[in-house]
């Protein structure tokens, strides 16, 4: 049986004090600069999705900065977020941002479509690390990889769907583009059951994205982080479509973030713990999947608005 975490069981990054009086050495702004940035560029970098979709997100934050030590916070206990209220998706997000601050993080990657909707004011209202969401980097990448003229696609759940937020955020990048947006019910509990092979996924990917074909759709946004899981069907089924997800350009973004402040760690061992609301198969296979032996910690966390 997997333990629960408990509260606060990271240790805080070491502080570097000076006796009163004493002192600074030579070179003492660079000095000074080096003692305040070390320790939090050795923090660890928080991300949490409603399951296990963010995984696909870790995994490529691990890639482009292999020395940062990671902790996830997958909310399998509560998935989906797609179809729960906008009250409801910034109270959950609020309570794992309290989780991922007790663990020290140095920045928090909301690496959930529907939060980023929704949660990041509610977010960045709690603390004062970088907080970055996932719909700004994938409007992005799709306004340097298409043409102005291009019709793209918008797959994604009720919820963010709901909330506009792509279509806020190619405005506010500048981006010409025409969205077509559909949503998709039902990929997520497909994806967290297992069944995002399945003969099942495919006919109900072609009954969402069949729509999407007869309008012209050329780029297909994968408007949530569980559905780069079902990105070979995709392929498969249209391979008319050009798939945008926001994992790549996420890292890419968290990257720039974090050497702009001087904060990139330098581990030779770093870590990747992995929390979760409740412990599943889906999970655990994902888990080998993307981290085959290199998780140092898998456990359930539960977490509360009191923390």
């Amino acid at each position: 049986m997997v333990a629960s975490m408990p509260i606060g069981s990271r240790e805080e990054a070491p502080r570097v004090q000076r006796e009163p009086g004493a002192s600074m050495p030579i070179g003492s702004l660079e000095e000074a600069h080096r003692v305040q940035t070390e320790p939090r560029a050795s923090m660890p970098i928080g991300v949490f999705d409603s399951g296990l979709g963010g995984l696909t997100v870790l995994s490529e934050i691990h890639r482009v900065l292999p020395h940062e030590n990671l902790v996830y916070f997958g909310d399998t206990a509560r998935v989906p977020y797609g179809n729960k209220s906008s009250t409801t998706i910034i109270r959950y997000s609020r309570e794992i941002t309290k989780f991922l601050l007790k663990q020290n993080v140095k920045a928090i990657v909301v690496a959930c479509n529907t939060a980023s909707s929704y949660a990041l004011e509610a977010i960045r209202e709690l603390t004062e690390i970088p907080v970055l969401g996932v719909i700004d980097p994938a409007v992005r990448s799709l306004i340097v990889r298409a043409p102005q003229s291009a019709i793209a696609g918008l797959i994604a759940t009720k919820g963010t769907i709901a909330s506009a937020s792509y279509e806020s955020s190619l405005g506010r990048n500048g981006g010409k583009q025409k969205l077509v947006a559909q949503p998709c019910p039902l990929l997520v509990p497909l994806i967290e059951e297992g069944y995002a092979s399945s003969k099942a996924a495919d006919l109900i990917l072609q009954d969402y994205l069949e729509p999407l074909a007869k309008s012209g759709v050329e780029y297909l946004l994968l408007g949530c982080t569980h559905y780069p899981l079902i990105a070979e069907s995709i392929r498969r089924l249209y391979p008319q479509f050009t798939l945008i997800d926001s994992a790549a350009e996420t890292a890419t973004t968290l990257q720039k973030l974090l050497r702009d402040a001087d904060l990139l760690a330098k581990s030779e061992r770093p870590s990747v713990e992995l929390y979760v609301s409740d412990m599943t198969e889906s999970m655990r296979n994902l888990k080998e999947l993307f981290f085959a032996g290199k998780v140092d910690r898998f456990e359930v966390a539960q977490v509360s608005e009191e923390m």
